[in-house]
Formats: C-alpha cells, sequence, structure tokens
C-alpha cells in the first residue's frame, strides 16, 4: 500500500511542477508574437480575403509577417511571422486578414542562378493592388539574396508601407 501511496504523491508532484513550469513560462513569453512554418489561411479573426501571388524560376522560400497597427506596448498590440518553402511555379495564397495588420511579403530565391526570377503580387477582389519582381543578371555576390517583396501598412486595403 505505501508503494501505491509514493506513486500517487510524485504523480500529483509531477503535476503540481508541470502546471508551476507552464505558469512561469506563460509570464515569461510574449503571447503577442509568434512563428509559423507555413502561410496561414486566416490570421487572428480575419476580416477580409486577400491572395499573395507569388512566381518563381527555381525552389523559394515565402514569407509573410503580419503586424496590427496598436503601439508594441499595448496589450492589444500582436505580430505572427510565417514563412513556407515552394517549388518553382506560380502559387497562390488566399489569406482572411483583419482590418488594420500590416507587414511585409516576401519571396527569396535559394541558391538561384542567373536568369532566374521572382514576382510576389499582392490581389483583392481580383484585381493586382500592388506587385514587385527581380530578374537575377549577374551572379549573385556572397551574402546578397535574391528576391522580390511588398511592405504592407494594411493587407485589407492593399495600401503599401515604407520600405
Amino acid at each position: 500500500m505505501s508503494g501505491l501511496l509514493k506513486r500517487g504523491a510524485l504523480t500529483i508532484l509531477g503535476v503540481a511542477l508541470t502546471l508551476g513550469f507552464w505558469t512561469a513560462r506563460d509570464r515569461l513569453t510574449d503571447h503577442a508574437s509568434a512563428s509559423l512554418a507555413n502561410i496561414p489561411e486566416q490570421v487572428w479573426d480575419g476580416g477580409a480575403k486577400v491572395v499573395v501571388e507569388v512566381e518563381t524560376s527555381a525552389k523559394a522560400r515565402v514569407s509573410a509577417s503580419f503586424e496590427t497597427d496598436n503601439p508594441q506596448d499595448d496589450a492589444a498590440h500582436r505580430y505572427l511571422e510565417t514563412w513556407q518553402r515552394v517549388d518553382p511555379g506560380v502559387h497562390s495564397f488566399t489569406i482572411d486578414v483583419p482590418a488594420r495588420v500590416g507587414g511585409m511579403v516576401e519571396i527569396d530565391s535559394e541558391e538561384p542562378k542567373v536568369g532566374d526570377t521572382v514576382r510576389i503580387a499582392l490581389k483583392i477582389d481580383g484585381r493586382v493592388v500592388a506587385e514587385d519582381h527581380a530578374r537575377l543578371d549577374e551572379t549573385l555576390r556572397p551574402g546578397y539574396g535574391f528576391f522580390a517583396q511588398l511592405t504592407l501598412d494594411d493587407y485589407a486595403t492593399g495600401k503599401l508601407g515604407k520600405d
């Protein structure tokens, strides 16, 4: 019987320690920031559907960040960083994004070669509201990247931000 009581006490102690760890971690972690290894179909509560269309002639990584327009010290401020690897070709991501959420979308070519191309476009209601493209005309120097990028003040309206 004492062995059963001992195991029960250790189980209770283990649960208490786990709950204590989770509580301490939650108090020390910034829940306003998150990171995902795929481009989401919906950001937070959603609101407006936008389409991010990318085209690449080589393997690439698509990145999209989302940030509310609240000051960073405001409890309502949120930030989400996402990315996804893609093969050569055209890829579309339909994302439901709340109003007044800005950020950046980018396509980075992995191991680009001379002649490679990248393109990124933001579409709202089927029309392109912002677009960037590039073609690699010379060998990429070490430490440099080859990409196309859009900075947005508001995804829902397509309002561009300053680079």
